[in-house]
């Protein structure tokens, strides 16, 4: 009787607690220790190391939290739930009143446009269960408040400093992140959104965009590596390259509960735990994010001993709390445009011919310039509103700016007016040609696999000799130093040239 009493009752784990347990297993924990903690047999440990490239499968490419989930098994029409739920982010982010029953319509719009049949219900228990898949909550959406409601500034500004006080955080333990999406290929033509147009093919965008993510922490001390998505899974300019970012590719290159989460995971809290050592500054830290649907609950982002955790900006007052969307954001996205149009104005080539040969290495490296060009003092003064001690210095406007000259000559060879490309410089909405895809061009962006590599044409070339490369480090140092180039910049080429000259000695 008394074996009886002490059996142990059935449990069926969540993936969020499976992955949880791979996480601790990576760290050396025994198997005993684990089953013990989560009240489950050493058989079921094993059994989840065992389907850890499931398990972690699913975790990166789920659109929702998974504290909930505790099976693996995929939904009959992924198709129609991903057109739906881009479909409800568009329509979110005009604040549109979203009920069910209109969910459930366009649901069965979607069905039948996708596989030509119409005895799709959308049941409420269909409903229901997608709603818990991709996070969402009706009630967020229908009536809104407008955007910079001021009602939820001191709430949140309470929370915050309590969230400070209790981790005993000093400005180097916040850290503030945005995304942003980005066209990166394409200036503006009729083809391209306008503040002034009102019509879009936000198919054509798409084609070319990325989401970037910047983060850093409050004191400016400390950039991360900048977050990239692309539409292809494994561009071919990657090969062979050391990447200067976090590259992850998704069909609609677009940020989702399971991207933002493995950042989270793999690259935000080990960046933040290595720098926090290396500065003796205790394990602890605060990430500030906006309340956005594809993003994990602040839950999630929470590590195991508490130490790391999020903190969500009201959705209607992001703007009055933090600059770094308007600000280090837009002078990353200027800064790389700028250097989209001088690239296009350099070679002796139609300037459509140069931008088509530009791939995702180009790309990477010039945000990653741009993300490094950003001055330390405008991270510093992002979170200003919220935090006024931290900013010592003034308030100063930060610019990338082009000339009128680059301007011109592109404007001369692609007949757009300078005006238009002004516009587009100083911070087209990028996000709005997204948002504005028709329902026919979300069918087909779902409905295409995401690439294992991209259409770029890597241009083929032959491989560059140590002789020719010392050639070319010793023009460059002479150019360098006739323009008063820095001598960090000096020092670069040379260790370039030195470097080159160790390969030549061993091969001649």
């Amino acid at each position: 009787m008394a074996s009886q009493s002490q059996k142990r009752k059935h449990k069926t784990l969540t993936i969020k607690e499976k992955n949880e347990i791979l996480d601790r297993l990576n760290r050396n924990e025994s198997f005993s220790s684990l089953a013990r903690e989560y009240g489950v047999g050493r058989s079921t440990i094993y059994d989840i190391k065992k389907n850890r490239d499931n398990i972690q499968k699913f975790v990166s490419t789920a659109e929702c939290g998974r504290s909930k989930r505790q099976t693996l098994k995929t939904v009959k029409n992924p198709e129609l739930e991903e057109a739906l739920y881009m479909w409800f982010l568009r329509e979110s982010n005009k604040r549109t009143p979203i009920s069910g029953a209109i969910l459930a319509m366009k649901a069965r719009f979607f069905y039948k446009e996708i596989t030509k049949k119409d005895h799709f219900v959308a049941s409420k228990g269909w409903l229901e269960r997608f709603k818990s898949r991709y996070g969402i909550r009706l009630t967020t959406v229908k009536g809104q408040k407008p955007v910079n409601d001021a009602s939820c500034i001191e709430p949140f500004k309470l929370r915050f400093f309590q969230k400070v006080k209790d981790l005993d955080l000093c400005p180097s333990q916040v850290y503030n992140a945005d995304e942003s999406g980005l066209v990166w290929r394409i200036i503006p033509s009729n083809t391209f959104v306008l503040d002034n147009e009102k019509s879009v093919l936000g198919g054509a965008v798409s084609k070319e965009r990325v989401t970037i993510l910047t983060c850093a922490n409050a004191s400016g001390k400390h950039r991360l590596k900048m977050m990239v998505i692309g539409r292809s899974k494994n561009p071919r300019a990657f090969k062979n390259i050391d990447l200067p970012v976090h590259y992850y590719g998704h069909k609609t290159a677009s940020m989702t509960k399971g991207l933002f989460k493995k950042w989270f995971d793999e690259c935000f809290v080990l960046e933040v735990r290595k720098w926090l050592k290396d500065h003796n500054l205790p394990q602890k830290a605060l990430l500030l994010i906006d309340n956005a649907l594809n993003h994990p609950s602040e839950e999630e982002l929470t590590t195991d001993d508490k130490c790391i955790t999020a903190m969500f900006i009201p959705l209607n007052c992001t703007a009055q709390i933090r600059s770094m969307d308007q600000h280090t954001t837009q002078f990353v996205k200027q800064d790389y445009k700028k250097k989209l149009l001088l690239t296009a104005v350099s070679k002796d080539q139609p300037i459509k011919k140069t931008l088509r040969e530009l791939n995702m290495k180009d790309l990477v490296f010039s945000l990653c310039e741009s993300w490094n060009a950003l001055p330390s003092s405008a991270i510093r003064s992002s979170l200003k509103n919220l935090w006024p001690q931290i900013d010592a210095t003034p308030s100063t406007t930060i610019q990338s700016s082009v000339t009128s000259k680059v301007i011109e000559q592109v404007a001369n060879a692609t007949l757009i007016s300078s005006e238009d490309l002004k516009i587009w410089y100083r911070g087209m909405d990028e996000e709005s040609a997204f948002y504005q895809m028709s329902d026919e061009e979300s069918i087909n962006e779902v409905s295409t696999p995401i690439n294992e590599d991209d259409d770029d044409e890597v241009i083929a070339t032959t491989q560059v000799s140590a002789k020719d490369a010392i050639n070319a480090f010793e023009l460059g140092m002479q150019w360098a130093e006739e323009n008063r180039a820095s001598y960090n910049e000096l020092l670069l080429l040379r260790r370039l040239r030195d470097k080159a000259l160790l390969s030549f000695s061993q091969y001649k």
